[in-house]
């Protein structure tokens, strides 16, 4: 019985070890935890896609045009791939596009062209955050002064289900935005 005994507990110490090689990453892996390929703290060279977003639109803080509802679209282009805090996994570029909003009270159809600076931190590799300011023209048709200046400032949030499509969700001024991304 002694001997059995010494037996399994042998086997328990080294199926233990082989498991606990088995478990440690890789060394060419990147490391483990937020240390992983893509993941907050990768601080390792990467190479970011072009993005191109469809969004709907919920526009608020418009106090003149009342409760609206459009769609839009963005191009999100890389400027400065790897950020500019080296041991995070972050990245700064320029944000343009068109959003198209039809208002149900006094100003029926408004166009803003935002040219916004987004800087992104990658989370994991399919998930990251961003935040958004910019300057947007402002185009009322039917108005006095139809076309005017305006800001933007957002927070963001990307979920990418695999390397070309994701969904893009935003808050802030001039209002939410939902969508999908295509990268390439």
């Amino acid at each position: 019985m002694k001997n059995l005994t010494r037996v399994a507990l042998l086997a328990v110490v080294v199926s233990s070890l082989a498991f606990a090689e088995d478990e440690a990453p890789p060394p060419e892996s990147g490391g483990s935890g937020m240390r992983r390929s893509g993941f907050l703290l990768d601080a390792s060279s990467h190479e970011r896609p072009m993005l191109l977003g469809i969004h709907a639109i919920l526009p608020y803080g418009h106090y003149y045009g009342g409760f609206g509802i459009g769609a839009g679209a963005s191009f999100y282009i890389p400027l400065v791939k790897d950020g500019f805090i080296p041991p995070v996994n972050d990245e700064f570029g320029i944000d343009f596009g068109a959003d198209a909003t039809i208002f149900f009270y006094y100003a029926p159809f408004s166009l803003t062209i935002p040219v916004c600076a987004l800087w992104t931190f990658h989370i994991t590799d399919k998930f990251a955050a961003y935040a958004k300011v910019g300057i947007a023209l402002k185009i009322h048709p039917g108005w006095i002064s139809p076309v005017f200046p305006d800001w933007v400032s957002v927070v963001g949030i990307n979920y990418m289900f695999s390397s070309s499509f994701g969904l893009r969700a935003e808050a802030g001024y001039p209002g939410f935005k939902a969508g999908i991304l295509f990268a390439f």
